[in-house]
């Protein structure tokens, strides 16, 4: 008998070691997070995913108000109908810059912290602390996404937007070209808003949202690229600091 129930606690350790994830440094107190931490959260985690994936064609589709059948037939669109984005993939290509959910705490904390570090601040500091952005913020890094977007052809209005999980679409609020002296990192920021009709516009336990990205520059540059397509998952519900949501 107590061989068995030796046998009984080894299995539930195992199952333990193998049924719960590994706690990320996000689950810590932002004072608490080392270098290593700080990158990890700034460059492989749910709010700054390592897979960008490259959209080779686009087309928009809409949903019939009374059928919901979701077709490309441009009827619907005199219809008020709800719009959805088409994309198809393109798996073997992965740009080399970073696209992340900068409006989430973590990030913003996670981003402090690192100015700190870089400068050796130490000593009686106050806690690292940041405010709720009023707005879902996805952030492009890099000088040359910047100079595409910063001149495109296209209306980013059009072409740039939130999938959801439920079909419809978070339409893009605002372009910010974050580029002065102090930004560190270079980057764009795209703005969403957190609330429609009074209600949060992503739910935070949604199984995944796609960020959705596209502009051609009108000044084409040789050797260069000069246009951008890209589609990244972020999963809300994982999108979580110390057990909340935080996007």
């Amino acid at each position: 008998m107590p061989q068995t129930a030796s046998i009984s606690r080894f299995a539930f350790a195992a199952y333990l070691t193998f049924a719960l994830p590994a706690n990320g440094p996000w689950d810590k107190s932002p004072d608490q997070w080392t270098a290593a931490d700080t990158n990890k959260i700034l460059e492989d985690s749910p709010w700054a995913p390592t897979k960008v994936a490259i959209e080779t064609k686009y087309s928009q589709k809409y949903t019939d108000n009374l059928t919901h059948v979701v077709s490309d037939s441009p009827i619907n669109s005199t219809q008020n109908s709800p719009i959805v984005q088409n994309v198809q993939i393109s798996r073997g290509a992965t740009p080399s810059f970073y696209v992340k959910w900068m409006s989430a705490k973590t990030m913003r904390l996670a981003l402090e912290k690192m100015h700190r570090m870089r400068l050796n601040v130490a000593g009686n500091q106050p806690l690292i602390k940041v405010e709720e952005s009023p707005d879902y913020v996805v952030a492009i890094e890099g000088d040359e996404p910047m100079r595409i977007l910063r001149d495109a052809k296209e209306d980013l209005h059009d072409t740039v937007f939130v999938e959801l999980d439920n079909g419809f679409t978070l339409d893009l609020a605002s372009v910010q070209f974050i580029d002065g002296a102090d930004a560190d990192p270079l980057r764009t920021e795209f703005h969403f808003p957190r609330a429609i009709e009074g209600k949060a516009a992503i739910d935070p336990d949604s199984e995944k949202v796609v960020f959705h990205l596209r502009a051609t520059a009108k000044k084409e540059l040789p050797n260069r690229e000069n246009s951008i397509a890209i589609r990244v998952d972020f999963h809300p519900k994982d999108m979580r600091a110390q057990t909340l949501p935080d996007l």
